[in-house]
């Protein structure tokens, strides 16, 4: 049986995770800003426009635990608050054309 489009995303977000994933199944602060310049490069050129250091406190802010790792929970955290940030950015290109998406 083939994957749906969204089960096709949610793998490919945990191929995403064990890309930059140590041995311990967890990603460390060098991985993950490695991980989001070479993944959403126009998310991070977007928030410097508007002023925010997206990448400076990212780390410290999803490490729940404080254990200095992303693990798969907050690793989806991020991921979340980065899809919201596009959901909000279509509602204002749909907003600014007259459209509903």
């Amino acid at each position: 049986m083939s994957r749906t489009e969204a089960e096709k995303s949610v793998m490919g977000m945990i191929d995403l995770f064990h890309k930059y994933v140590k041995p311990d199944d967890t990603i460390d602060k060098p991985g993950l800003l490695k991980m989001l310049k070479e993944n959403f490069p126009n998310f991070l050129k977007a928030s410097d426009n508007q002023g925010k250091d997206y990448l400076s406190h990212i780390f410290e802010e999803k490490d729940k635990n404080e254990d200095k790792k992303i693990q798969f929970s907050e690793f989806l955290s991020l991921v979340g608050d980065i899809a919201t940030e596009y959901h909000n950015q279509s509602h204002k290109a749909t907003a600014s054309s007259g459209g509903h998406q």
